[in-house]
C-alpha cells in the first residue's frame, strides 16, 4: 500500500459488494439501513462462525482515514483466506474465520462522509440541505449527519443527556441500524476505530468482574500488537456523568458495553492538524492497525 487519498463513499460501498461476490464462500454483503438522506449503510461479514466481532468507523463526517483502513483490512483478509497465507506468519485467517465472523462497517455516517467530500449541496432532501447551508460550520469541519445530529452521542446509554430539545436517544436512522445489528448477532466484541489520540480505550462495567478482567487482558494484547499506543480504561460507573470525549455518554462503544455486556474498545490514532493531511492514508499507520481484529480473535 502506498500513501493515497481516502476512498470515496462509492468506492467503499462497491468494493465491499465486490468482495462478497468474489469470496462468497466466506463473505456476505449487507445493507444494514439507510441514512436520513437515503444513503445505504454497507456492512461486510467475513467468516462462517457463530460468534461475531464488529469493526466500526466513520461515525463523523470528518473521519477520513479509518473507513479506508477498514476497507483495506477486509481486502487483505480476503486475499489471505484465498491464498491460504498466514498474516504476519501468526494469524491463520482460514481457521479463525471458521470459528468467527468479523463484521466491517466502515461508514456509519454516509451523509456526513459525502458532505466533507462534496459540500452541503450533496444532500438530496431540500429541507435538510437548506438547514445545513444556513449554519456556519464549514463542510470540512462538519461531524454530524444530514439532520444535524451527532451520531456518536445518539445511543441510549445510562445517563444519556440531551443537548438539543429534539434530540432523543436512538432518534437517528444510523443509530437504529447499528443497534439492530448489535441485537441480531451473537456479539463478542466491538472494535471502534477513530482519530483523536494514539490510545486504546477499554470499557469497564459495573458489577462484572470477569468481563472487566477479560477486557483488560484483551486491551493489553492489542496494545502490545500496536507499538506506541497507550492503554486507557473507561469506567462506566465512575464516569457515568461524563458526556465529553469520544467515550462519553451516548456513544456506541458505551452502549455496547452496557447493553451487550461484552468487551468494547475505542482504537484511536492521532488526528491530523493539517487539512491537506486529513485525506491522506498513511501506510505506516495502517500497518500498525491492520492485524488488530485478528489479534482480538486470536486472544479470545
Amino acid at each position: 500500500m502506498t500513501e493515497a487519498a481516502a476512498c470515496t463513499y462509492e468506492t467503499i460501498y462497491y468494493t465491499l459488494w465486490e468482495l462478497a461476490q468474489r469470496y462468497g464462500e466466506m463473505a456476505q454483503f449487507r445493507v444494514i439501513g439507510k441514512s436520513h438522506d437515503d444513503r445505504m449503510i454497507p456492512m461486510l461479514e467475513l467468516g462462517t462462525g457463530d460468534r461475531t466481532v464488529f469493526c466500526l468507523s466513520g461515525l463523523s463526517g470528518t473521519e477520513r482515514r479509518m473507513p479506508s483502513y477498514l476497507l483495506w483490512m477486509a481486502m487483505e483478509y480476503c486475499k489471505a483466506w484465498e491464498c491460504r497465507w498466514p498474516l504476519e506468519e501468526i494469524y491463520d485467517v482460514r481457521q479463525l474465520f471458521e470459528d468467527w465472523k468479523l463484521c466491517f462497517i466502515p461508514v456509519l455516517n454516509p451523509d456526513g462522509y459525502e458532505i466533507y467530500e462534496k459540500d452541503y449541496t450533496v444532500i438530496r432532501n431540500p429541507v435538510y440541505r437548506q438547514m445545513l447551508r444556513m449554519q456556519e460550520t464549514p463542510c470540512r469541519e462538519y461531524t454530524c449527519n444530514a439532520r444535524g445530529m451527532d451520531i456518536s452521542r445518539n445511543f441510549p446509554t445510562n445517563y444519556f443527556k440531551r443537548r438539543r430539545i429534539c434530540q432523543q436517544p436512538a432518534s437517528e436512522n444510523e443509530t437504529k441500524a447499528l443497534i439492530r445489528i448489535f441485537q441480531e448477532y451473537p456479539a463478542k466484541g466491538l472494535l471502534s476505530f477513530g482519530s483523536s489520540g494514539k490510545k486504546i480505550i477499554y470499557f469497564r462495567q459495573p458489577q462484572s468482574f470477569s468481563v472487566n478482567q477479560k477486557s483488560y487482558r484483551l486491551a493489553r494484547h492489542l496494545q502490545q500488537r500496536s507499538a506506541g499506543f497507550h492503554m486507557e480504561k473507561y469506567d462506566l460507573e465512575e464516569n457515568r456523568r461524563d458526556i465529553s470525549g469520544l467515550s462519553g455518554g451516548g456513544s456506541p462503544e458505551r452502549f455496547f458495553a452496557e447493553v451487550c455486556r461484552q468487551p468494547s474498545f475505542c482504537i484511536e490514532t492521532p488526528s491530523s492538524q493539517e487539512e491537506s493531511e486529513k485525506d491522506t492514508c498513511r501506510p505506516d499507520e495502517y500497518r500498525e492497525l491492520y492485524t488488530l481484529p485478528l489479534e482480538y480473535l486470536f486472544s479470545l
